[in-house]
């Protein structure tokens, strides 16, 4: 998903970014980020929808608002598609105080690692120094419960801190 900036003229600012970046196995979390980014997108924030395994983990460092939508597969581990980003959070421990985040954590409640590698992004960019716009949000992808809700909290988010996310 990609942003059409041609309506901008020269010497006008750009908004800024938010980038949706998500681990999926199973296509799950892909098809909730890109209904977010479309969200979004309607509301004319400038938005990027883009899988973990095409977004060079060091550009974290360079994001302002990141939004994170991942399943978790197997017992707890990250979607192979997110495994390096996953990596390097936890051994580089980057500094990211520049960064806002927000996580959306599919899981299945029928395993003891619900929504676990989820809850390990929502601690790792924590730990990093990435301030938390909301508390980490966790769907029960085998009830297929709906991104909606977190769409809601994040559009709200968005109209009262996010005028510079907006095209």
């Amino acid at each position: 998903m990609t942003i059409d900036e041609s309506h901008l003229t020269e010497g006008m600012a750009t908004a800024s970014n938010i980038r949706v970046l998500f681990g999926s196995e199973t296509g799950t979390a892909e098809e909730f980020a890109f209904d977010l980014g479309t969200a979004l997108q309607s509301e004319d924030y400038a938005c990027e929808v883009t899988d973990f395994d095409d977004y060079s983990s060091a550009d974290l460092a360079a994001e302002e608002l990141v939004i994170v939508v991942t399943s978790t597969y197997g017992n707890g581990e990250a979607p192979y598609n997110a495994e390096d980003t996953y990596t390097w959070l936890e051994t580089e421990q980057p500094d990211l105080n520049k960064l806002s985040f927000s996580v959306c954590a599919l899981g299945d409640t029928g395993y003891p690692a619900f929504a676990q590698a989820g809850k390990d992004f929502d601690r790792f960019l924590g730990e990093c120094g990435a301030e938390r716009i909301l508390p980490r949000f966790e769907i029960d992808a085998c009830f297929d419960e709906s991104i909606e809700p977190f769409i809601e909290l994040v559009k709200n988010w968005l109209s009262e801190h996010g005028a510079r996310f907006k095209k």
